[in-house]
């Protein structure tokens, strides 16, 4: 890592270098040309010279410093002040001076490219130009979102062109449904049909909290109050499980009146002031970006039509109002992985940002209602900007600590996408979503005069969440919602660069992409805009009315933040407790089927075998991880080798006519590692009398893939136990543990690993955070109960080299139910050294005494297996023994 910040630090600063130069190089030229066309320019620079060289002689140095001041006052050219800029130098500002010539040294002797940029780079176009290229962009871009939404990567499983046929669904009595209520195996009934929506309740607009309220029952009533799209209508069909035996079952599901209408118009918003707003809001985006793109601006207006009037107040006062509007809706707290939809981190992100824009915006309004675009008013202006960048960041981070329960979401990156989306669609929308991100705050920064861009910038916030809203409310689709946000930030975009240079656009687009680059790879943004800020502040400096103006992409910006981000970073490595590095994984795994490679494969017991999948390239670049925390699982989809089979190992062959299988598997490593790795077990053929035809998935996975090769999963699928920092999910409520038990069964082990390994990163994140170094678990059990003893993992499985001084410490009890002929009598072995327990028998209460710690509030019980090994062993023992806090994870 060291070593590839390093070369990221070098190659911007060759960067920097490099297109400085070509600035000193333009700017000695205009010189040259200055110096030809204002020979009394040139006439005072000599006379400060000489005059600077008499007062030396002098050797009184206060007096030489009250005359100087006074010589650089009267020397200067009188059109370079007005009444607003009459400032007197100070021995400090002529400090500072010398400070940026030795900067723009920097940037220009050391360099040894004698480039300089063409001339017709300098010229910005005309407005005829400008219209020009504002229109045929426009249009362009429209085209290009047209296309986009006729794209589509279809993965093989999903090509099959057989349609299912209607289910035939069994009677369930309501003492069935009531047992499936939990977050592991979730029924519910709507109008006497019951519906297995285990894997959808992790994406339900609403939220998994109020899906269990109802988990288990008939829940009609509230299910028709809501007014539920068709789309949930079609999922309570595609996972109809039966018919409840004692209900008044209906021919179809009750759907009330469902239009456009009474989807928008609903009952939280009586007198439709949202929706107002909306409406006047959207109308003057589109008019302000008609008028720029158009040039059909009045005089004495800025791109966009404004005046510092008061009709411009009104405008910015009412996007602010319907900012706020938005908090009278109820929205689910946590982020829907079904699609892009509203919810509570976004709308307070999205008032935080906005309310940024706006304060920027009255900030170029008050500049140009006193009249002064320059000198004081300027810079109180981008203070003001920049101080507004870092309130936003702050709260943002409040924000999201009150309301994100995920570590793994980012507000945009981490979005999902539509089913068929192809993946450099998505690679693409992923980094220029991140990149414009990071456009909105340098223009911020800059803190440019007009209220024009401010006002435009604002469009994409506010259009994502009514274009969220629509999704959850099953007007538009998933693909119109990205593709409409991918317009509105390229059209902010086009708005922004119509009119500027080439040089402009290549330079800004440099410092757009190196602070892209560098917050990648992770560094601190506060440390990354403050680089950035002060670099912008020296600039100011320089360019201020009394000294020789300078262009912005003139002074060394890339030096100065390159410079400035190697100061604090040393600062906090050696004097501050705060990371240098942000750990940032944003979630790879979504609902919609997505690629994995295939890395290496390993054969770890008699029947197991460990799959270390990798991302693409380009999300392991960006550093994404599983984001799947300990209890969720995925799915693994592969071909299918009883195609056309009747019978498999001795039964019907339920999938004869698939192409492809859907098999479920946890990830055994922490949610963190940019990698996703099982264990999956292999059925060999012949290998028993219960799968004498061996395993359909486990032969392609363990057998057949080679590496290299691309499977597709999807996910997550589950619920979150596990809420981190020893908080777990226990009937409904948190609890806080220091001691974790679990009970696996078999390939239930996988679960447990995941467990461990999450454990085991939070300790290791622990030691860069000292506050929370008091919520790291502090102890572990497992038993681990398999058929045969060489089923079972080794040691470095559960303490691994690279976890060694790492919470919790483990202990590991072997349990096999069978004796094979290679293990020896029966009896019981013990490796303290490695804390591993190796029994064969089967489960019970002496087993559990003899490997957990008693009962307490403090600890809880992990149960991971198949349902019988669940239900009739583990239960009823751990009730007995008093265990209160149990778990499972299926």
């Amino acid at each position: 890592m060291s070593r590839h910040i390093a070369v990221l630090l070098c190659s911007f600063l060759w960067i920097g270098w490099a297109s400085e130069q070509c600035s000193s190089q333009s700017q000695n030229c205009r010189e040259v040309v200055d110096v030809d066309m204002d020979p009394d320019e040139t006439l005072i620079k000599v006379q400060l010279l000489q005059a600077h060289l008499d007062l030396q002689k002098a050797g009184d140095a206060n007096s030489s410093q009250r005359t100087l001041e006074d010589v650089v006052v009267e020397m200067l050219h009188p059109r370079k002040l007005d009444k607003n800029h009459s400032v007197r130098p100070t021995l400090a500002s002529l400090l500072g001076e010398e400070l940026i010539s030795f900067l723009e040294q920097v940037g220009t002797q050391t360099s040894q490219f004698p480039i300089g940029w063409p001339a017709w780079m300098e010229i910005a176009p005309t407005k005829e130009q400008g219209r020009i290229i504002g229109i045929s962009l426009s249009i362009f871009l429209l085209l290009f979102c047209w296309w986009i939404t006729t794209l589509k990567e279809i993965p093989p499983m999903m090509r099959e062109s057989k349609e299912e046929g209607p289910k035939d669904l069994r009677p369930i009595s309501a003492e069935e449904l009531k047992k499936h209520s939990h977050q592991g195996d979730l029924w519910i009934a709507i109008d006497g049909i019951v519906a297995d929506i285990t894997d959808f309740a992790t994406s339900h607009p609403g939220g998994i909290d109020l899906l269990l309220q109802h988990a288990g029952a008939e829940a009609a009533e509230p299910f028709h109050d809501v007014g539920h799209s068709e789309f949930a209508l079609e999922q309570i069909k595609q996972r109809a499980v039966g018919v409840l035996a004692a209900a008044q079952v209906k021919a179809e599901i009750a759907i009330e009146k469902d239009t456009l209408t009474s989807r928008i118009f609903t009952k939280e918003d009586p007198i439709n002031a949202h929706k107002v707003l909306g409406f006047t809001v959207l109308s003057m985006y589109l008019y302000r970006i008609f008028v720029w793109v158009c040039q059909t601006e009045s005089p004495g207006s800025d791109y966009a039509g404004f005046r510092p009037d008061f009709w411009a107040l009104a405008s910015i006062l009412t996007v602010e109002g319907l900012q706020l509007s938005s908090f009278i809706f109820t929205v689910p707290k946590n982020r829907p992985l079904s699609g892009p939809m509203i919810w509570q981190e976004w709308r307070a992100h999205n008032l935080i940002f906005v309310t940024r824009l706006t304060i920027c915006f009255l900030g170029a309004w008050i500049v140009h209602r006193i009249g002064s675009s320059h000198g004081w008013p300027a810079w109180v202006q981008m203070n003001v900007n920049q101080l507004s960048v870092f309130a936003q960041m702050r709260l943002a981070d409040l924000a999201t600590a009150w309301l994100r329960d995920d570590t793994h979401e980012t507000l945009v990156s981490t979005m999902p996408y539509w089913e068929h989306c192809p993946k450099w669609v998505e690679s693409m929308f992923r980094t220029w979503y991140s990149l414009s991100q990071i456009y909105t705050t340098l223009v911020i920064m800059m803190a440019g005069p007009g209220m024009d861009l401010y006002f435009v910038m604002i469009l994409p916030y506010q259009l994502y969440s009514v274009l969220m809203t629509f999704v959850r409310k099953g007007i538009i689709s998933s693909r119109t919602c990205h593709v409409t946000y991918f317009w509105s930030l390229w059209q902010s975009w086009i708005c922004g660069f119509m009119l500027r240079s080439a040089r402009m656009f290549f330079q800004l687009q440099a410092i757009n992409i190196a602070v892209y680059c560098t917050r990648v790879y992770g560094l601190n943004k506060y440390v990354l805009w403050i680089g950035v800020c002060i670099s912008f502040q020296l600039y100011n400096f320089q360019s201020w009315p009394y000294r020789t103006e300078t262009k912005l992409l003139e002074f060394p910006l890339f030096s100065v933040m390159v410079l400035v981000w190697l100061i604090l970073a040393l600062g906090l490595k050696f004097f501050s407790s705060v990371p240098v590095f942000d750990s940032r994984h944003a979630r790879y795994v979504e609902a919609r089927p997505k690629r994995l490679i295939l890395r290496s494969r390993t054969q770890v017991s008699s029947s197991l075998y460990h799959l270390k999948f990798d991302f693409p390239w380009f999300f392991r670049w960006q550093g994404y991880s599983s984001g799947l925390q300990p209890g969720q699982h995925v799915k693994l989809l592969c071909q299918n080798s009883s195609q056309g089979m009747a019978n498999w190992n001795g039964h019907a062959n339920l999938e004869v006519d698939r192409d492809y299988l859907s098999r479920s598997y946890t990830p055994i490593n922490s949610s963190k590692e940019p990698t996703v790795d099982f264990i999956v077990k292999f059925y060999p053929e012949k290998g028993s009398e219960a799968f004498p035809d061996g395993g359909r998935a486990s032969r392609k996975l363990c057998m057949e893939i080679k590496e290299g090769s691309e499977v597709w999963l999807s996910g997550p699928h589950g619920s979150k136990v596990y809420r981190g920092n020893g908080n777990f999910m226990v009937d409904g409520k948190v609890v806080k543990a220091s001691r974790c038990c679990a009970l696996a069964g078999g390939s239930g082990i996988t679960p447990v690993l995941s467990l461990l390994r999450q454990c085991r990163e939070e300790c290791r994140s622990s030691f860069a955070k000292p506050d929370v170094h008091a919520d790291v678990m502090k102890e572990f059990a497992v038993v681990h109960a398999m058929r045969e003893m060489d089923e079972r993992l080794q040691a470095d499985w559960y303490n691994p080299e690279t976890e060694i001084g790492l919470a919790p410490r483990c202990s590991v009890h072997n349990l096999a139910s069978a004796e094979s002929e290679s293990q020896g009598p029966l009896k019981r072995q013990t490796s303290h050294r490695e804390g591993m327990a190796y029994t064969y028998g089967r489960l019970s209460k002496e087993v559990i005494l003899d490997s957990f710690p008693p009962p307490a509030d403090d600890l809880v019980v992990v149960l991971c297996g198949p349902k019988g090994f669940v239900d009739e062993a583990c239960l009823p023992l751990l009730q007995e023994l008093k265990y209160t806090n149990v778990i499972t994870m299926w």
